[in-house]
């Protein structure tokens, strides 16, 4: 049975809400993936990560940056879709976006809150495996969609960053998202 806007059902039997790849549609009469509204593109993260590489350290730098941003901005959604999918709950909340995020291939999540902090661990990020070793850390997109992530579930502003990038030889990527003083 297709949801409202006609990409696939939302819930699996009994009302229990489905894993965002069960709810995925891949159209051949245009080409697209979608979660419902939301259109999502495959892509290899050596070639995203690759464009990165290639520029100038500083305009490597404000990429990243903007990269995070505009994933942050746009991410927002489909957080909040996952949020209605669970209720008001910030632990299922936080569960709904880890098996997102590895159903779209960007890596095992782990978070662990606490007061006025969430920390994010991901192994086997593709940005870290699409880039290579780095002087400096590369999950940006990673960044972002934490920030959109903590935004939702605290419904606050939050400064993210990364702690540690599998990039520049750590074991995992390590994230903070810190929540902004009212």
């Amino acid at each position: 049975m297709d949801d409202a806007s006609g990409h696939g059902r939302t819930h699996g039997t009994a009302g229990a809400p489905l894993g965002l790849r069960a709810r995925l549609r891949w159209t051949a009469d245009d080409g697209a993936i979608h979660d419902g509204p939301r259109r999502y593109l495959l892509m290899r993260p050596d070639v995203l990560m690759g464009m990165l590489r290639r520029l100038p350290a500083e305009v490597r730098t404000a990429a990243q940056g903007a990269l995070a941003a505009a994933v942050r901005d746009h991410a927002r959604d489909s957080v909040a879709a996952y949020g209605r999918e669970v209720g008001d709950d910030p632990s299922a909340l936080l569960e709904a976006t880890a098996r997102a995020a590895a159903d779209l291939g960007w890596g095992c999540w782990r978070f662990r809150a606490g007061p006025g902090r969430l920390v994010l661990e991901v192994a086997h990020s593709p940005f870290a495996d699409g880039h290579g070793p780095a002087d400096a850390p590369v999950c940006g997109p990673i960044v972002g969609l934490l920030g959109a992530v903590a935004e939702v579930a605290v419904g606050a502003d939050a400064d993210v960053r990364e702690l540690g990038c599998a990039a520049c030889g750590a074991g995992c990527c390590t994230f903070e998202a810190l929540w902004v003083a009212c």
